[in-house]
């Protein structure tokens, strides 16, 4: 902990001497703050308010649909290896995993993730499932980051940070059809239809998507094929009706089916491989969101919104009798326990429903506020996975923040959010930030932020159960989660300083920020005794208190007409030390363990580089560099090593090809290269590879 603070405060020594030094030539007297209202992107996910990125309150990153082109990406998930400090990796084929902070495990338990506003933070196990998801990445307009602690804005499970997916609007849509084939089965189609009216627009897009997964790790699998196939098809919706010049009712709609592909050729002879047999996971997905937006003059506006989201997993197989297999690991209680295979239903249907009002107020010429109160229910029927059949869990939740011009100069964000949820626990989360101008170019932020992360359902109500033979009296289970309950929540308090600047006339941009993050009562495994299971159970206890500290930074560089480079850098430092000491030694022994692991948990170094460019005669290029130093989950037996990759676009465009400011029709040819310099990437799971991958992909515009 003393390294990570003098760390930091070197770091920020750096950063506040470089920014100094400017002052000099940068610094001088404006007569408004109009002269600070400069070209940079301008959000809504930091604060609730509209902002320059160079007024909000924490540091942003964000991914526009040029950007989302030129990397190549056909998964949503690659998008984010654009944000420093953002881990990517992938568990198998189908499962990608997206963790700020390093990766503990194969869960983001700690980053909200929205789109449009909407919560697909899914409440059962605390992740999200991006291969379902009702969206196309082709619907994506932007993606804001929220770079850091953000329960001020956007409540529980904010803690590191908040990703908010902004889809494209209906009006800038014409009839499109979209064709992808490549390497390991890559077969993908889109097509979407939109009209534009005098009071109403709409968006239609159909899309699949789908391929055989990755290749198998030999030296691990013994050259078994995986089973990690996947295929999805969806719908998406968005409809915008303008009744009268002050109302606007948005209507979006969405459902996708998708089946993929679970478990191994031959399950290891194991207590929990017998378990893991080969079938095919089927989940459908739907939402439906009504927002509608009065607007009352003077930039204030009322919002009220409501949302539903629906997930239904069914994953039905039988078990390996393990008295068939021949194995050290398979004990004489195990075998005479399960000789026969059992049904094992690990079947999920999830909803959950917000409703949230909220107002924006132009109070003063220098002072702008935005409340709102909202609810949120989340019911899960899952009787494998939890202690009782069905569970409802309520969250109600009050939010303000005020955002003051003290000078034209100098700007304070002071926000907060209160929230009550089921077990009775009630937080407030506060945030306040300080940015100063150093000139219309270069601005200073310093931030203070606390956030809290309330326990997911397997870690409250957990209970991952299956009966057995029942031999002599003796009901045998195989018992994985048996949860204790009464946890509190864990909690965080982040502080940072940063540097924002425009470079030149032309939109380039500097982002530095200097962080140190301390996370209390980290939620993690703990084992507990039960005499009749085959295997030891797992429960949850808050176990750790950790710390993350850092340097970040983005350079957005315009390097002439039609050519622009992104590259952006993390370096960070975690550590833990257990929270409580337990009566058992075995159990204080593992919990020194974890702790000591905890370092490995982030990459030391990440680097990601993005360069896109335009020739004449509408040919485009993109390159994609990432680099991520080794890292290891705390549930991963090994680390995963060192990694470099390159992804590549080349791409020919004909006829008039869409434009921002019109609607024109045309088309384009494009190849992507994944990992273009190997032919071998090892990931987050060690028993997959991600092998070079060609693919392309034809696309017209009408």
């Amino acid at each position: 902990m003393l390294k990570a603070k003098k760390l930091l405060c070197r770091l920020c020594a750096a950063v506040s001497s470089t920014v100094m030094a400017c002052v000099n030539v940068w610094a001088a007297d404006y007569p408004s703050e109009q002269d600070y209202f400069q070209e940079l992107p301008v959000v809504l996910s930091a604060s609730r308010l509209s902002q320059p990125i160079s007024e909000t309150p924490n540091a942003m990153t964000v991914i526009d649909r040029d950007m989302i082109t030129a990397t190549g990406a056909r998964n949503i998930a690659d998008v984010f290896k654009l944000v420093p400090g953002m881990y990517v990796g992938y568990e198998n084929g189908h499962s990608p995993i997206v963790s700020y902070r390093g990766i503990t495990d194969g869960y983001a338990r700690r980053m909200q993730v929205l789109v449009d506003g909407r919560s697909i933070y899914l409440p059962l196990y605390g992740q999200v499932d991006w291969t379902e998801l009702p969206l196309d990445i082709g619907d994506i307009e932007r993606i804001e980051v929220v770079r850091g602690p953000s329960a001020a804005s956007h409540g529980s499970n904010s803690v590191q940070g908040v990703i908010n997916i902004l889809t494209r609007r209906p009006d800038i849509f014409r009839t499109q059809v979209s064709a992808r084939l490549g390497e390991a089965g890559v077969a993908d189609v889109s097509a979407r239809l939109g009209s534009v009216g005098e009071n109403w627009d709409y968006r239609v897009t159909l899309a699949s998507r789908g391929d055989t997964g990755f290749d198998p790790n030999v030296a691990i699998t013994a050259n078994l094929p995986l089973n990690d196939n996947s295929r999805a098809q969806l719908i998406n919706t968005q409809i915008s009706y303008r009744p009268t010049g002050t109302d606007t009712l948005d209507v979006r709609l969405g459902y996708s089916n998708a089946s993929r592909g679970l478990g191994d050729q031959f399950p290891s002879p194991s207590t929990s491989g017998i378990f893991a047999t080969l079938r095919d996971q089927k989940v459908s997905s739907d939402f439906e969101q009504l927002s509608w937006l009065r607007t009352l003059g003077g930039d204030n506006d009322l919002q009220l919104s409501y949302y539903h989201i629906g997930r239904n997993s069914k994953d039905e197989r039988y078990s390996m009798p393990c008295v068939s297999i021949v194995h050290a690991s398979c004990s004489a209680a195990l075998t005479l326990a399960a000789p026969g295979s059992y049904l094992v239903a690990d079947n999920a249907v999830i909803h959950r429903h917000d409703v949230e009002l909220q107002q924006t107020l132009n109070i003063a010429h220098d002072n702008r506020v935005v409340w709102g109160i909202g609810a949120r229910q989340d019911a899960v029927d899952s009787p494998n996975n939890l202690r009782y059949p069905s569970v409802n869990w309520r969250e109600y939740r009050v939010f303000a923040h005020d955002e003051w011009r003290i000078t034209p100069a100098s700007l304070v964000n002071i926000g907060a959010m209160g929230e009550k949820n089921v077990l009775g626990q009630a937080r407030v989360s506060p945030r306040i930030s300080y940015n100063y101008h150093l000139s219309p170019r270069n601005t200073l932020r310093a931030s203070v932020s606390v956030a809290y992360r309330n326990p997911e359902m397997i870690e409250e109500l957990g209970n991952i159960n299956t009966l057995l033979n029942n031999v002599g009296a003796k009901q045998y289970t195989w018992h994985k989660i048996s949860a204790a309950g009464g946890l509190s929540p864990e909690k965080a308090i982040s502080r940072e300083i940063g540097y924002i600047g425009r470079l030149d006339d032309v939109g380039s941009t500097l982002d530095v920020r200097a962080f140190h993050d301390q996370i209390s009562d980290i939620i993690w495994l703990d084992l507990v005794p039960d005499p009749n299971s085959i295997v030891t159970p797992q429960s949850f206890k808050s176990d750790f208190n950790a710390f993350y500290s850092g340097l970040e930074g983005t350079l957005n560089y315009t390097l002439g007409a039609g050519s622009k480079l992104t590259v952006n850098y993390g370096h960070q430092v975690a550590g833990a030390v257990p929270s409580r000491v337990s009566p058992v030694a075995s159990i204080n022994a593992s919990l020194l363990s974890y702790a000591r692991k905890y370092s490995q948990t982030v990459p030391l170094n990440s680097a990601s580089l993005l360069l896109s460019h335009d020739f004449s005669g509408g040919m485009q290029l993109g390159v994609g560099f990432y680099h991520t130093d080794k890292v290891k989950a705390l549930d991963a037996g090994t680390p995963q090593p060192l990694a470099r990759y390159l992804d590549l676009r080349i791409a020919q465009r004909f006829g008039s090809w869409q434009s921002k400011k019109g609607k024109t029709g045309g088309g384009e040819v494009a190849l992507v290269v994944q990992n273009a310099l190997s032919d071998h990437h090892l990931d987050y799971s060690i028993t997959a590879i991600q092998k070079r991958r060609t693919y392309l992909t034809a696309t017209l515009e009408l």
